[in-house]
């Protein structure tokens, strides 16, 4: 285990991803810890799809007692358990694939654990396609589904490598919550990469506020941004 600091905040962790650490260290993620101080509430319920390791759920942990860490990748789910668990968080995280539909997926990577787990088998943006031996099925389910107990508001962060096209489709879901939103996305994975634009840009319309990852307004006519952040 080690000592890491996020954005001024100390959390015990463990070792690995080494790399990963010493990056958030070296201040290369600040922006991200940023978005979560400026648009994160204490009455919100955080939502992490796409925990990973836990990084951004250990943040959050600071501004909100109300967190749930999803991630299906078993090595990734193992740390971040591990990293929930020794920084006094009560609750463990949730191990679930949230999509478009109810019932089973199969998910893979070049390497399980390494961040880049996802549905799409292929290659995309210099990432290297699934390597045999580095693929599971689990259990997945719709974002409607999974929060149907929980109380509004909410903040999502959504960094789920490409399944952000699924699970967008379902406008309704974002039209009755309007969760404050910070989403990461993949289009290089997508199936249908026009499709999925009018998906982010049909959710977008429902806020007043449409901004890129440095927290600026942003037209998504005109740009295809890597994040956004939509808030009312």
């Amino acid at each position: 285990m080690r000592t890491v600091n996020i954005y001024g905040k100390q959390f015990t962790v463990a070792d690995e991803p080494a790399d990963f650490w010493g990056w958030v260290e070296e201040g290369r993620y600040n922006q991200e810890w940023a978005i979560l101080s400026k648009f994160l509430r204490p009455e919100h319920t955080f939502i992490d799809l796409g925990a990973w390791v836990g990084s951004h759920s250990l943040f959050a942990s600071t501004i909100t007692k109300h967190i749930i860490a999803v991630e299906p990748d078993p090595v990734a789910f193992e740390i971040l358990k591990t990293n929930i668990v020794a920084n006094g968080y009560h609750g463990l995280p949730v191990r679930v694939a949230i999509t478009g539909h109810e019932g089973d997926i199969t998910l893979g990577s070049g390497l399980l654990g390494a961040s880049t787990t996802r549905a799409n088998r292929h290659e995309g943006a210099g990432i290297g396609a699934w390597e045999e031996g580095q693929s599971f099925n689990i259990n997945c389910t719709t974002l409607r589904n999974f929060v149907k107990a929980i109380a509004d508001p909410m903040f999502i962060k959504m960094d789920v490598e490409g399944s952000e096209e699924d699970i967008l489709q379902d406008f309704g879901f974002f039209q009755e919550h309007k969760p404050t939103l910070y989403l990461e996305l993949h289009p290089f994975w997508w199936k249908n990469e026009e499709a999925g634009w009018d998906s982010v840009r049909q959710v977008a319309g429902l806020y007043k506020n449409v901004l890129d990852i440095h927290m600026r307004p942003i037209d998504l006519n005109s740009l295809k941004p890597r994040a956004i952040i939509l808030h009312n």
